[in-house]
């Protein structure tokens, strides 16, 4: 096993490349174009996470090397996060935490938040993550909404052909899509303006 060797001692990874057989990498990894061609005998590259946007796919077929991901891995853990923030914002957790410990308590209340149970909420992307987070919000009693890049017609659930629109509807507009260029800048200007001044942005997305 060489732990990033490519990048700490180039020199040595000149004469390994030969006898590397796989690649190990985590969401947050770039495998390259440039990486994968000095590896002529890797057969694999595997990402223990759900995102692969960092691998170069194309060059990976182009070369022969598969690439496998563990998609279910934190199905759960990612909804449960997304659900922890709509919930925070919702109800200015962190706001209320700042106000306690920077002793302003003495002088009065801090303004209420938002109520959450009931509320609307959008989800863009209604993968495996998505659907997880749905059941959430419905433990919420919250009315659930959703856009894709294509109508899911056995979730139950509104479909919205855009993001805008989506977010012209509900309080709350969770984002659970994949990275990469396929997603890039799906959520706009316009997506903002239809959310409006009180309506509340959740990114549980890739980071790219």
């Amino acid at each position: 096993v060489h732990d990033r060797t490519h990048d700490t001692d180039p020199d040595a990874f000149a004469q390994l490349a030969p006898r590397i057989v796989g690649v190990a990498a985590n969401g947050e990894s770039r495998v390259s174009r440039e990486l994968l061609a000095r590896l002529p005998n890797a057969k694999v590259v595997s990402v223990f996470g759900v995102g692969y946007d960092g691998v170069d796919v194309v060059a990976a077929i182009e070369t022969g090397k598969l690439v496998g991901h563990t998609p279910d891995v934190l199905t759960d853990d990612v909804a449960d996060l997304a659900m922890g923030l709509v919930l925070s914002v919702g109800r200015a957790i962190p706001q209320a935490d700042q106000f306690v410990r920077a002793g302003r308590w003495p002088s009065g209340p801090m303004a209420l938040g938002r109520k959450v149970s009931g509320a609307r909420l959008g989800i863009v992307g209604l993968g495996r993550i998505g659907r997880a987070i749905a059941q959430r919000a419905l433990g919420f009693g919250m009315s659930v909404a959703y856009t894709a890049r294509s109508e899911k017609a056995d979730s139950g659930f509104r479909f919205f052909p855009t993001p805008a629109a989506l977010a012209a509807e509900v309080d709350f507009l969770v984002v659970i899509t994949p990275g990469g260029a396929g997603t890039k800048h799906l959520i706009n200007a316009d997506v903002l303006k239809a959310l409006g001044p009180r309506g509340f942005l959740i990114n549980v997305a890739r980071g790219s």
